[in-house]
């Protein structure tokens, strides 16, 4: 992986039927719809996340889209691969900033992070999702597993590096503490000013927490 910077988590799953989007053509399409589905929920009501308006919005046929995408679901599944590959670039851009000590990356990672979830166009993308996924899964949380475990995996390995000794198990469930501590701020903390006194407190403190959690701070796990 480019720059060390994180491993893949969906693998082959696509959400594309066998065979579809394998020449250009259909590969700049797909794409399209890709978009298409991320600007719906970015910009419109969760109500308008419909294979039609996605079609309307990529300025295709419905039938294209459907021939590329069967279901809603299917839509969805293509939708966390491309999550993955926008979030893997975006951290491999970020971290091409920082050195190679992985304090400085994992606190990289970090403010990264920090900065997403304090974005109202971010935010607002996700909760919508959120209820999408929802409706899918039949709020059983199996595609919630999914689409965090892209989230726990990039954190794992920047755990990994910081506790090189420590099993995987143990960096897993410290990672998955990580992003609920994460994604718990972006639910609770509003749209804030990354530059207002009181945002820059609450995630210094955070930070601070993130490594407590990263490193093993056994004061935060032991029994009361």
């Amino acid at each position: 992986m480019n720059n060390g910077s994180s491993r893949t988590i969906t693998g082959e799953k696509t959400g594309l039927r066998q065979g579809t989007a394998t020449r250009r053509a259909g590969k700049v399409t797909a794409a399209k719809i890709m978009v298409a589905a991320k600007e719906v929920l970015e910009q419109e009501d969760v109500s308008r996340f419909t294979m039609r308006n996605v079609a309307e919005r990529a300025d295709i046929s419905l039938a294209n889209v459907q021939y590329y995408y069967k279901t809603r679901g299917d839509l969805i599944e293509a939708l966390f691969v491309e999550l993955e590959k926008i979030y893997q670039q975006a951290y491999d851009d970020h971290l091409r900033t920082v050195g190679t000590s992985p304090t400085e990356r994992f606190k990289a990672v970090l403010n990264f992070n920090f900065n997403e979830i304090t974005s109202s166009k971010t935010r607002r993308f996700f909760v919508q999702l959120w209820a999408v996924i929802g409706s899918l899964d039949d709020f059983s949380g199996a595609k919630f597993g999914q689409l965090y475990a892209i989230d726990i995996a990039q954190l794992s390995f920047h755990i990994s590096a910081l506790v090189p000794d420590e099993s995987q198990e143990e960096v897993t469930r410290r990672a998955t503490l990580l992003a609920a501590v994460i994604e718990g701020l972006m639910i609770v903390g509003g749209e804030q000013d990354m530059n207002s006194p009181w945002t820059r407190s609450l995630l210094k403190s955070a930070e601070a927490l993130a490594f407590r959690i990263a490193l093993g701070d056994q004061a935060l796990f032991s029994e009361v």
